[in-house]
């Protein structure tokens, strides 16, 4: 079976005619996988033409591209026993559910709660320390007369 000639076997596929090559150039899987830059189970799927096995089937005619331009096959001739011989779905675009916007920057209660609390704290806070500069303010004013007394009943004393 020559893969250059227009007529093909009627049982070709692209896996077979890709498996054929590979083996005539002595070359194993892993080798092929290799130079394609392939997972080393790659080169097997293609060649058991099981495209649905690999992770993204419609890269498959990729694949099978690049395997048989490696191995020298002829690419049109190849591409259209693929055409004719697999059927791959195309990649389904799933709709995504119509979700609220994601906010970035969303205050919750708990934190509006928090912060007006540690207000309430600082104003508590400055009030205590005024009340209490008024308190010592007007201790040392209530204990002044006593001082001015105290110091006249001193001088008094050194006077005698």
């Amino acid at each position: 079976m020559t893969v250059n000639t227009a007529q093909l076997d009627a049982f070709a596929t692209p896996g077979s005619l890709l498996r054929t090559a590979r083996e005539k150039q002595g070359m194993t899987e892993r080798e092929a996988a290799d130079r394609l830059n392939l997972m080393p189970n790659y080169v097997g799927i293609l060649e058991r033409d099981d495209y649905t096995s690999l992770r993204s089937p419609p890269f498959a005619r990729g694949y099978v591209k690049a395997y048989g331009r490696m191995l020298g096959l002829h690419e049109e001739t190849l591409m259209s026993v693929f055409d004719q011989t697999t059927v791959i779905a195309p990649i389904k675009n799933e709709k995504r559910k119509d979700t609220r916007p994601l906010q970035l920057q969303r205050t919750g209660l708990g934190v509006v709660i928090g912060l007006g609390v540690l207000l309430l704290l600082v104003v508590l806070l400055w009030w205590s320390r005024e009340d209490s500069a008024e308190l010592s303010l007007s201790k040392s004013n209530r204990d002044a007369p006593l001082f001015y007394r105290d110091a006249l009943q001193f001088e008094a004393r050194g006077d005698e």
